[in-house]
């Protein structure tokens, strides 16, 4: 009893996959005729030029990076509160909290 109950077991796991088997071997002719294209999208960034005023998105800024004041001369260190933010060739004193620019110093990066 044992035997028959593992044989059909067996039978029961293998026919299935032998049932399927020829269905999956034959290639559809559909798709062999089609060729298919990869679309590749760009994620497109619109850059800004911000002025005294303009809420700050580092989304819009064309090379974003916190500024260390100390290793430029001519920068003082930022009030409380603010801090620097490089901007393409720009640096912009940006309030932490609010995101408002209140100074521009133009083409301070070469």
């Amino acid at each position: 009893m044992k035997t028959f109950t593992a044989v059909l077991a067996a039978v029961a796991v293998v026919a299935p996959a032998l049932v399927a088997a020829p269905a999956m071997a034959q290639p559809s002719h559909q798709s062999s005729h089609r060729q298919t294209k990869t679309v590749v999208t760009k994620k497109t960034t619109t850059y800004k030029t911000f002025r005294k005023g303009d809420r700050f998105d580092r989304n819009h800024a064309r090379n974003y990076q916190q500024v260390d004041y100390r290793k430029y001369r001519n920068v003082k260190a930022p009030p409380r509160g603010y801090h620097y933010v490089r901007s393409g060739n720009d640096l912009l004193l940006v309030g932490i909290t609010s995101g408002i620019v209140s100074a521009v110093t133009a083409g301070m990066f070469r």
